[in-house]
């Protein structure tokens, strides 16, 4: 009589356990962070701030001079892109529509970068050193 091969033991059954329970629990806490809107766009040319756009609903049309020209940047529908570019491989064009904090649109040959913010409230506690 030949014996049946068990797979897990007592104790893998526990490593196993208490591992997934930290996922578990690692998993609620990652949807309670509080998400930040975004609220305006910054645009550094020759990195320097120059210009700073409130992020509307309504369609709004900025030319924005650079050293090789401009470029032409539409803000609509809280979100923001570059139309045109005087760039050779206009990749700042290609990058598309951009809307949530932290997202940036960087242009090298015009020496461009659009970055979206979003707005902190006052309250928001980064971290508490004792």
């Amino acid at each position: 009589m030949k014996k049946q091969r068990r797979y897990f033991r007592k104790g893998d059954i526990i490593i196993y356990s208490i591992i997934l329970t930290i996922f578990i629990t690692l998993g609620f806490q990652i949807t309670k962070f509080k998400s930040v809107d975004a609220s305006s766009a910054e645009v550094y040319v020759n990195n320097q701030l120059k210009y700073v756009y409130p992020l509307e609903v309504q369609e709004k049309d900025v030319f924005v001079p650079t050293d090789i020209g401009g470029v032409n940047i539409k803000i609509k529908d809280k979100k923001i892109r570059v139309t045109t570019s005087n760039s050779p491989l206009k990749l700042n064009v290609k990058q598309g529509w951009i809307s949530q904090p932290g997202e940036v649109i960087i242009g090298v040959p015009d020496r461009l970068i659009v970055k979206v913010v979003g707005q902190r409230k006052e309250e928001d506690v980064d971290f508490i050193i004792k």
